[in-house]
């Protein structure tokens, strides 16, 4: 990047921009502790300049400057994921959108909230829950989670299996255009605002959004204790099938639940068993109709065990705490997964046997966000300290992943990690569609490269395959013990 460039932004924004090395090093980084042994010799993670720009004005003008002269552009607000979708690989401009927040409408007639994009989803509950109106779904990441960080994304979660994703729940966005224009977008407009949808900030920037919210209700909370994976499976489609539809759905897996003990943080002290948790909102009615449901169904089923209901009102107030068992490592690794409801038993039982062949404790849990799929956490406690037997064992998250694909399962979200499985997560047909919206919107390819449509060289599928399973031979040899 041009000295003069930087020089003609650091006057511009003064101290909304920085150059300092110490500063921008912040940027270079996400959740994930990535080795600098891996990430240094491949990519150019420290941005150039760091701006935060205050407007939709100042998006504009960055990106037209970023345009004029082919300067990557990465977007980035809470930071929150492990993919690498928020950190430069080619230096350039970090935009962070952190100033771009607050509530700018609410409409009760028409029951939206407009926000800006780096409003957290717990500021915005709090906002509504004051006129006694609610978000219709949100991320298990909410105290720090955005919410144009959870549009770019795929956007399922706590909610979504009663209410839909947050693109359904999307009526219109403000977006600025990789060449500095501002545009109101709809589904009707061209571009759709589907497009930017789980695009990563590939496409543009958004900087309003329009959602679908509801009126606040009880909530109603039941857990249920199961005796093994095919019985939580048969009792989660039980449920979903039921004459109210779950507002929440959580699943956790036997060895979950003993980690949790080991804690002492599992629900009622359990150690065994796999647990169903089921939240419902809604009237007197229609909580009173969703018990009958729990009731019905433990009465039916002996080997279900319906918990108290302090224990599952204790659960729902931990629900944003699902990495809570990193208390039992330094750090955790892991693999969350699009998978079908269908085939979770299966997909826990080739967990549990590559937990045996790789003397490896691996904890499984998830949200069902539709009536036929669920998003799939499976971690396991690492060190980062210990750099080669870190990087090692993170060709182990690849073999969570081969798990997924085998019963159907697909990565959730891209960034630059899951690049080298991008077609494992869309249809040729579909990557070619995604690609010619890139090209048509971004011709000269500023806005967050490298992530999304196509791995790195580096990484492309191939090498990407068989770096890690020659890593993941030498963890079952030499690793058992680690």
């Amino acid at each position: 990047m041009k000295t003069e460039i930087v020089k003609e932004i650091l006057d511009q924004y003064g101290e909304q921009a920085t150059d300092s090395p110490f500063e921008r090093s912040f940027y270079s980084r996400d959740l994930a502790p990535v080795p600098e042994l891996l990430v240094g010799p491949l990519f150019k993670t420290l941005p150039d300049i760091v701006v935060r720009p205050a407007n939709t004005e100042e998006v504009s003008d960055i990106l037209k400057t970023a345009w004029k002269d082919t300067i990557p552009v990465t977007p980035r607000a809470g930071g929150s994921t492990v993919y690498f979708n928020t950190v430069p690989l080619h230096k350039g401009i970090l935009m962070d959108l952190n100033l771009l927040k607050g509530i700018v409408d609410v409409n009760e007639a028409a029951m939206t909230v407009t926000v800006k994009p780096a409003t957290t989803w717990i500021e915005l509950e709090r906002y509504l829950s004051g006129k006694g109106l609610a978000p219709k779904s949100f991320p298990s990441s909410t105290p720090v989670a955005t919410i144009g960080g959870w549009f770019s994304m795929l956007g399922y979660g706590i909610g979504s299996l009663k209410y839909g994703s947050l693109l359904s729940l999307v009526r219109s966005i403000e977006v600025v255009t990789p060449e500095g224009k501002a545009r109101r977008l709809t589904r009707d407009t061209q571009p759709s605002l589907e497009w930017f949808a789980a695009a990563e900030g590939t496409l543009g920037i958004v900087t309003e959004l329009e959602v679908a919210i509801r009126h606040q209700t009880k909530l109603k909370h039941f857990l249920l204790q199961c005796s093994d994976p095919l019985e939580m499976r048969d009792k989660m489609q039980v449920v979903i099938k039921g004459a109210e539809v779950p507002f929440n759905l959580h699943f956790t897996d036997e060895e979950c639940l003993q980690g949790m003990n080991a804690l002492g943080i599992a629900p009622g002290g359990l150690d065994h068993g796999y647990l169903l948790a089921v939240d419902y909102e809604g009237s007197d009615q229609e909580l009173e109709q969703a018990e009958k449901i729990i009731q019905t169904m433990t009465e039916k089923y002996q080997s279900l065990r319906l918990l108290p209901l302090e224990t599952a009102e204790l659960e729902w107030e931990e629900k944003f705490k699902a990495m809570r068992l990193k208390r039992g490592g330094p750090s955790l690794l892991g693999a969350e997964i699009w998978l079908p409801i269908k085939n979770l038993p299966q997909y826990l039982a080739d967990v549990r046997k590559m937990s045996q062949s790789y003397n490896l404790k691996l904890f499984s849990y998830g949200h069902v966000v539709t009536a036929d799929y669920a998003t799939v956490m499976t971690t396991f406690n690492a060190d980062e300290m210990h750099t080669i037997r870190y990087i090692i064992n993170l060709s182990l998250v690849k073999k969570l992943h081969d798990i997924g694909y085998r019963h159907g399962g697909s990565p959730y979200g891209v960034g630059l990690w899951n690049a080298p499985m991008i077609r494992r997560i869309h249809q040729p047909s579909e990557l070619k569609r995604l690609k010619k919206i890139k090209r048509d919107l971004d011709g000269k390819g500023i806005m967050n490269p490298g992530k999304v449509y196509r791995a790195p060289f580096i990484l492309n599928p191939l090498n990407y395959a068989l770096a890690m399973d020659m890593l993941a031979g030498i963890r079952k040899v030499f690793g058992r013990g680690w």
